[in-house]
């Protein structure tokens, strides 16, 4: 059993859908098993057939939503807040097979984490006269489109969805820590275990803010509880989306792995369309271990070059 993974599928747009369909086609990867970390589409009917197509290529999916996914449209704000249009995806996504809870598949603990940001998880230098993020609507529609009224307090001024998004997983992580430490007793091997969420637990996952062409990206993109769930799982890898950047590099011993298939004009710029992009492989079970690291752009380029931060010269393609 091999476990694979990839983010911000975005299947409302008909290639990304295409892509979907295209997977199924094949059946190379019927006995594996898919993380799909977030960001699908806020529809639901796409939704579910996205969910659908890959359950037909994959035997196991697990999903865990990104902020698209929980954006509510007009004609249901009178009905659902985001939290209810939570539980909505994990209703459909029960009725089709897929894990929206940690499980152990083939041997390995695969550990879905939910997860939002937070404005105060970015703690780097900013940049003077960056639009704030509540104002790039272009690339940020969450704070019309998700709220949280179901819950007195919730509010995206503060760290609070952040906080009651991650009290969602303590059951899932009490069992699941006393499942690896019941079978670490027995054979003194802790069974493999790959987390992941859609947001980023960790600010070296992002550019820095004069790489970025909305710099103020860092306030809307991570969370400190993610972080310290991380932390407290101690995983071998974690794979997480939300920036649409692709990312393999381990901080702290963690390998951290970011695989989106994104959007169109995205594939463009890339020069690989949705046909030629698949999930990336991250897990072998016939060799019992992690794949070996792929070359990505940005993680590649910070581990050649220190991360500077408080170097506020906007980057030549930024400045252009």
């Amino acid at each position: 059993m091999r476990v694979w993974a990839v983010s911000d599928v975005h299947t409302d747009y008909k290639d990304n859908m295409a892509w979907a369909e295209q997977l199924c086609s094949s059946r190379e990867t019927r006995e594996d098993t898919l993380i799909v970390a977030g960001d699908v589409s806020d529809d639901l009917p796409t939704f579910r057939r996205t969910m659908e197509l890959l359950t037909r290529a994959y035997a196991h999916v697990f999903f865990v939503p990104g902020n698209h996914d929980l954006w509510c449209r007009k004609a249901e704000r009178d009905i659902r807040d985001s939290l209810g249009k939570l539980a909505l995806l994990e209703g459909a996504c029960a009725e089709l097979g897929v894990y929206t809870q940690p499980a152990c598949v083939g041997g390995v603990w695969v550990v879905p984490l939910l997860s939002w940001y937070h404005a105060s998880w970015d703690r780097e230098p900013d940049l003077p006269g960056a639009t704030p993020i509540e104002k790039v609507t272009t690339i940020m529609m969450d704070f019309h489109a998700c709220t949280w009224s179901s819950v007195p307090g919730l509010t995206p001024a503060d760290d609070s969805i952040a906080w009651h998004m991650d009290s969602l997983n303590d059951p899932g992580t009490a069992r699941v820590l006393a499942a690896l430490d019941a079978a670490e007793a027995v054979s003194g091997v802790r069974p493999p275990l790959i987390t992941f969420s859609h947001f980023l637990p960790d600010q070296r996952l992002l550019p820095e803010k004069r790489m970025l062409h909305h710099p103020n990206l860092a306030k809307a993109v991570g969370s400190d509880p993610l972080a310290a769930r991380i932390a407290r799982l101690r995983p071998a890898a974690h794979v997480f989306g939300h920036t649409h950047f692709s990312w393999d590099a381990e901080l702290d011993g963690v390998r951290y792995v970011q695989w989106p298939l994104g959007y169109p004009a995205e594939q463009r710029r890339r020069g690989r369309p949705a046909a030629d992009w698949r999930p990336m492989l991250v897990y072998d079970g016939a060799r019992g271990e992690l794949t070996s690291p792929r070359a990505c752009y940005w993680s590649s380029h910070y581990a050649a070059v220190r991360r500077t931060p408080w170097d506020l010269t906007p980057a030549p393609w930024v400045a252009a």
